[in-house]
C-alpha cells in the first residue's frame, strides 16, 4: 500500500521547468539592461565632470572670492595664455624657462587616487578628451566615435579669446589732491602694467600724454590679478629722482580693469 502512494506522487515536469527558466531569463536580461543605463549614465556623469573641471582650471573658477573680489582664474590668469595641451595643467610645461617658470602654479589639476596618473584627460569610456585651442572647447566622443556625433559631450570654455586675453585697463595718475599732472610734466609721468603672456612676465609702460587730464590706458591685457605701477620723474632741482606708486589690479574677462586711480604721494607744483 505504500509503495503504490509513494509511485502516484507528483514532481516537476519538463514544461513547469521550461516557464521557470524563462521567467529567470525575462529577470536576468532586465536587470541586465538596467544596469547597463545605469553603467552608461555613470559614466557620462564621470566625463560631463571632467570636462567642467577641466574648463574651470583653464579659465578659473568665477565663484572663487576671497573679500568680494575674485582670486582664481586658472591657467590662462597665471600664464597669460591657453595651454598648449591638456598636459600642460597637470606638468610644468618644456616650453616655459626660468625665471618666467615661476609664473606656473600648478599642478592644476590631478587625477583621482583610484586612476591612472592620465585619468584626468581620460573620459568615462577610456577615450582621451579632446581640447580645441581654436574654437575654445573640449571634447568627448562618448564611444561614439567620429562617426556618431549625437554621443558627444562637449563643454565650452564661456569666454572668447578676447575676454581671456584681450581686456582693457584704463585710469588717472592724480597726486595727494587729485588733481592730474599739467601738460608741462605729464611726459614725465609712466605708467606701467606687469602682466604674463605666453608664460613670459611682460612689462608694458607708457608716458602720460599731455592733454589727457593723467590718463592712460593698456589694451589686449589677459585677465587675472596684475601690478599696475606710475612713476613720476622730477630732474629739477637735481638729483634726478623718481616718486612711486603700485597697485594690484584685478583684471576680470569681458569687463577689464576701469577707471583705476593712482594717487602719488606728491603735490605737481611742489619740487
Amino acid at each position: 500500500m505504500r509503495q503504490r502512494k509513494e509511485r502516484n506522487c507528483e514532481g516537476v515536469t519538463l514544461v513547469e521547468l521550461l516557464v521557470v527558466l524563462m521567467i529567470l531569463s525575462l529577470i536576468l536580461t532586465a536587470a541586465i539592461k538596467t544596469w547597463d543605463v545605469t553603467l552608461e549614465r555613470g559614466r557620462f556623469e564621470q566625463t560631463r565632470q571632467k570636462l567642467d573641471r577641466l574648463a574651470q582650471v583653464i579659465a578659473g573658477n568665477p565663484d572663487y572670492v576671497v573679500g568680494g573680489v575674485r582670486v582664481d582664474f586658472g591657467f590662462v590668469g597665471d600664464m597669460g595664455c591657453l595651454p598648449r595641451s591638456l598636459t600642460d595643467l597637470a606638468v610644468k610645461p618644456t616650453w616655459v624657462v626660468p625665471p618666467e617658470s615661476s609664473l606656473w602654479q600648478g599642478p592644476y589639476i590631478k587625477s583621482p587616487f583610484n586612476e591612472s596618473p592620465d585619468g584626468y584627460r581620460i573620459d568615462g569610456w577610456g577615450d582621451s578628451i579632446i581640447f580645441n585651442r581654436d574654437s575654445l572647447f573640449l571634447r568627448s566622443f562618448g564611444n561614439g566615435g567620429l562617426v556618431d556625433p549625437k554621443r558627444w559631450i562637449t563643454r565650452s570654455l564661456g569666454y572668447s579669446f578676447a575676454e581671456l586675453l584681450a581686456n582693457l585697463v584704463d585710469g588717472r595718475v592724480m597726486d595727494q589732491r587729485g588733481a592730474p599732472p599739467p601738460d608741462s610734466l605729464a611726459s614725465q609721468v609712466v605708467v606701467e602694467l606687469v602682466y604674463p603672456r605666453d608664460g613670459r612676465r611682460y612689462r608694458d609702460t607708457m608716458s602720460v600724454r599731455p592733454g589727457t587730464n593723467g590718463r592712460f590706458d593698456f589694451s589686449g591685457v589677459p585677465q587675472g590679478v596684475h601690478t599696475l605701477r606710475a612713476m613720476f620723474w622730477r630732474y629739477y632741482p637735481p638729483p634726478p629722482r623718481c616718486d612711486t606708486v603700485s597697485k594690484v589690479v584685478t583684471v576680470l574677462p569681458k569687463v577689464g580693469a576701469r577707471d583705476i586711480e593712482l594717487r602719488m604721494n606728491v603735490y605737481w607744483d611742489i619740487p
